[in-house]
């Protein structure tokens, strides 16, 4: 696994922080996927503001507290004791940031 932390706006991979297999570039590059999404750059950016620290995500159907390991266009990536949740943005009603 690598680290990637993307500030390259003209990177095949999407802006944010996450970790991705030594495959996945060249997934990108060999299938060049288009999608579009409805990006909310404010919330993404307090998100990223968060990264490393413990939060409190609440879903529209629950709410859990964890580390804020990954933040990627399309969701965000929660640890939790051993388990590391993948929660995409639409799923999130709000959360809650700890000092």
């Amino acid at each position: 696994m690598q680290l990637y932390q993307n500030t390259n706006y003209n990177s095949l991979l999407t802006p944010g922080q996450y970790m991705f297999s030594n495959y996945f570039p060249t997934i990108m590059k060999q299938l060049s996927p288009t999608y579009s999404i409805s990006a909310e750059p404010v919330f993404l950016d307090h998100l990223l503001m968060n990264l490393g620290k413990t939060i409190r995500v609440v879903t529209i159907n629950d709410s859990l507290e964890g580390t804020l390991t990954g933040v990627a266009i399309d969701y965000i990536q929660l640890t939790v004791g051993d388990f590391n949740y993948h929660i995409r943005f639409q799923h999130i009603t709000y959360f809650i940031g700890k000092p």
